[in-house]
């Protein structure tokens, strides 16, 4: 019977996560996938079929194939199983790390219904639905983590080995995952006393690291310190509630601070999770996608902040009950929230139809907002002056500043030095660009230019959302 009653629970948790996962690509509008990481990794995967894994011709018009391996080639090896897996793999992948994290959960001895909690607020959790209802540079890394961990954890030797051994492969996910993996592994080793089984681990990321970066740090240099800013707040970043597609709930962070009392009550015992903690909270200023990681250690002390709420003794118990109505109303509601953005999210019907013209068109190099570039380069498949993959591009800064300035000038022979510069054929704006992520108001810098300089630029298309302009030499 106990059996039956964990297989039950088992299918019941994979329909319900397949059900929240696949709610996205159901309620679009769109026939795009969300957001332009499966675009970006779709494409990587082709070069690495091809054998294109030194140059990129297409990305900042030409720059070195700087991009971890790991994630497009998963993609790639499913790809061969299907030529869907691009949309299936991602609620795969969200299962099996609920299950994952389930075992962890087990063999940490969380009592069960924490462990259960966990694993219910995780999965209805804005980071979790981001990361696993579309392909981005998550999807892959969060699993592999958690297996290695959980084959950390194990009593046989074997299994230990072979949790040290994968940690060699972490770096080809990208350098950030293996610094944020040495960091939270080396807690756990200080507490549990495996410093010997950290200083392998420390030694196979120093290895695995070396052979990726050092070709690049001795061919290249040290890539281009970013000078400029996403024009995003960081508070934005991090709540979903607040407009991010990746960002925790407002609502979970009271049950956070729930869950910190609770644990503190034994102050220094907890002092591995405490220090997890900060490390992950540090760690948004640098990278604030890693909020899915610390998402999950939220997860847990959010379980507890839960528990602890309803053991606690209330004057009254209607108000008790309305709490906890509110902030699992709250919850469900973010839920939804961030599935509807995520449904209603770029690449639109619109988009896609501005850039399978823009593909049609014969010149290779567009000229727009970096947010564009990855469209410009997966789905147009023409070259862009800039995209937001960062890391080693070519000439960032001077991109960028250069970019600013042909967006707000209004000095055609300014703008046409530029233009030269680049070999810039085509000029592809979005109603986005002219709604505050570019320009104010119609008629300022390059708009201006557009529509009073009739001899130099011409209007190919517009439907509404999207513009293509070409520069007449």
């Amino acid at each position: 019977m106990i059996f039956i009653k964990s297989r039950v629970r088992l299918i019941f948790l994979i329909l319900i996560t397949a059900l929240i996962l696949i709610l996205p690509t159901l309620l679009r509008h769109s026939n795009g996938y969300i957001t332009e990481e499966p675009y970006f990794l779709q494409r990587a995967s082709i070069l690495l079929q091809q054998g294109k894994v030194d140059f990129d011709e297409l990305s900042y018009s030409g720059r070195p194939f700087t991009y971890s391996l790991a994630q497009p080639l998963v993609l790639l090896l499913f790809n061969k199983l299907s030529s869907k897996a691009i949309l299936f793999l991602p609620i795969l992948l969200g299962i099996v790390s609920l299950i994952l994290l389930y075992f962890i959960l087990k063999k940490l001895k969380v009592e069960p219904n924490i462990r259960d909690l966990t694993i219910i607020l995780l999965l209805i959790s804005p980071p979790f639905i981001y990361t696993f209802s579309n392909y981005n540079l998550y999807t892959t890394v969060i699993p592999f983590l958690l297996l290695i961990f959980l084959f950390f954890l194990q009593d046989k030797q074997f299994l230990k080995i072979l949790a040290i051994l994968l940690t060699f492969f972490i770096p080809f996910f990208g350098y950030q995952h293996s610094l944020i993996a040495l960091a939270l592994l080396l807690i756990y080793c200080i507490k549990e006393r495996r410093k010997k089984e950290f200083s392998w681990i420390l030694f196979l990321n120093i290895v695995s690291l070396s052979l990726i970066y050092l070709p690049y740090l001795v061919k290249y240099g040290f890539p281009e310190i970013l000078k400029f800013k996403e024009n995003i707040l960081i508070y934005q970043a991090l709540f979903s509630d607040l407009g991010s597609l990746f960002g925790l709930s407002i609502f979970v962070i009271f049950l956070l601070a729930l869950g910190f009392t609770s644990l503190w009550k034994v102050k220094y015992k907890n002092l591995a999770i405490y220090l997890a903690l900060l490390i992950l909270i540090i760690s948004l200023l640098f990278v604030s996608k890693f909020v899915i990681y610390l998402n999950i250690l939220i997860a847990y002390l959010a379980a507890l902040g839960f528990m602890y709420l309803s053991k606690l003794n209330w004057e009254s118990l209607k108000i008790k009950k309305l709490t906890i109505w509110i902030l699992v109303l709250g919850l469900i509601f973010s839920s939804f929230t961030v599935i509807n953005n995520l449904a209603n999210t770029s690449p639109s019907n619109n988009l896609l139809d501005g850039l399978e013209n823009l593909k049609t068109l014969n010149e290779q190099t567009v000229f727009s907002h970096y947010s564009n570039g990855i469209f410009i380069n997966a789905v147009a498949e023409k070259k862009n002056i800039m995209d937001g993959n960062f890391f080693y591009a070519p000439n960032l800064n001077e991109r960028h500043t250069d970019s600013q300035t042909l967006f707000y000038t209004r000095d055609i022979e300014l703008a046409q030095e530029i233009i030269k510069k680049y070999n810039i054929q085509y000029v592809f704006i979005t109603k986005d660009m002219k709604s505050g992520l570019v320009w104010q108001k119609e008629d300022e810098g390059l708009l201006f230019l557009l529509a009073s300089t009739k001899d130099k630029f011409k209007k190919l298309y517009d439907n509404g959302e999207v513009e293509i302009w070409r520069f007449r030499t």
